[in-house]
């Protein structure tokens, strides 16, 4: 019974060492295999380590340097003549911007271009860039101030928008031109600087305005004033809501505003074809007429009485 349980024995054991060494070869090229990814796995963690680090020395080295550090002190804008020298240094030390940037920093700028975009003197931002090794390159649009809302003796600037606008900013009117007034005898609320004016008749009398500017007619005619103090009032029957009167004192009636909805109201475009008209035969300066009256299919007309 011995002698057969060791004959059986040792044949598994003999099977055993024939499988293993047939595995020899096997398991000696996996262990090659496995050392070798583990010392390539070594080297490219050692290199992305090292990379690491002097990508992060390098940025401190730059970040130190002079040459790449941006301050808002430095830029320098090419402003326009109806500017003060106030504005300029207030753009360049507008609330939110920091003292100094470094030209690598991220997001740098989106950072300065949101810090503009915020400011109620800026209209638009329209490109921003930098440029090594220490410009960033600005291309953005002033509020101009386009006209002077008047009420009991007090003025305020404001622009085509409607937005008040600080005075000490700003040269208006700009040398050999005459100031423009929105008149109004009923101002409920005076906004604060940067703010809208909350008030329908200065907001139809700016939009007045542009469109006259749109068509060059407020220096043709050289508009003085508008009066929007009557717009949105029950006027008696004759009366006009809107009041334009030039430099020489001619009084243009213009009427009522598109928004009003008045039966058989003229246009804009109409109206300025009326007055356009008048100013053919009687000259741009209208000097001859006591007043026009553009509300009509046929513009009506005073001319000045001569003694």
């Amino acid at each position: 019974m011995k002698e057969i349980f060791k004959y059986h024995y040792s044949k598994v054991v003999d099977k055993v060492r024939v499988s293993i060494d047939a595995l020899k070869p096997y398991l000696e090229k996996t262990q090659k295999t496995t050392l070798s990814f583990s010392l390539w796995l070594v080297i490219v963690v050692v290199a992305v380590m090292a990379i690491m680090w002097l990508g992060k020395s390098t940025w401190q080295y730059l970040s130190n340097r002079s040459i790449f550090v941006v301050s808002p002190i430095t830029f320098s804008f090419d402003t326009p003549g109806w500017v003060t020298d106030r504005l300029i240094n207030e753009i360049e030390n507008f609330p939110g911007l920091k003292k100094k940037y470094n030209i690598f920093e991220k997001d740098l700028t989106k950072k300065i271009a949101g810090t503009y975009e915020k400011n109620p003197l800026i209209y638009k931002v329209y490109h921003i860039e930098r440029k090594l090794p220490n410009t960033v390159n600005l291309k953005l649009e002033l509020r101009k101030p386009i006209a002077i809302v008047k009420r009991k003796g007090k003025e305020y600037l404001v622009d085509k928008d409607c937005v008040r606008l600080p005075d000490k900013f700003y040269e208006y009117p700009e040398r050999g031109e005459s100031p423009v007034y929105i008149i109004s005898s009923r101002l409920p609320k005076i906004p604060k600087y940067g703010e809208k004016w909350d008030d329908k008749s200065i907001g139809e009398g700016m939009n007045l305005l542009n469109y006259l500017r749109y068509n060059g007619i407020d220096k043709l005619l050289k508009i003085a004033t508008i009066d929007v103090s009557n717009v949105a009032r029950r006027l008696k029957s004759g009366r006009s809501d809107i009041i334009l009167c030039t430099e020489n004192g001619t009084i243009i009636k213009w009427g009522c505003p598109p928004s009003c909805g008045r039966p058989n109201e003229l246009s804009n475009y109409e109206k300025l074809q009326n007055l356009l008209s008048v100013a053919k035969e009687e000259g741009t300066t209208l000097a001859n007429m006591e007043y026009v009256d553009v509300r009509w299919k046929v513009p009506l007309g005073k001319r000045i009485t001569v003694q």
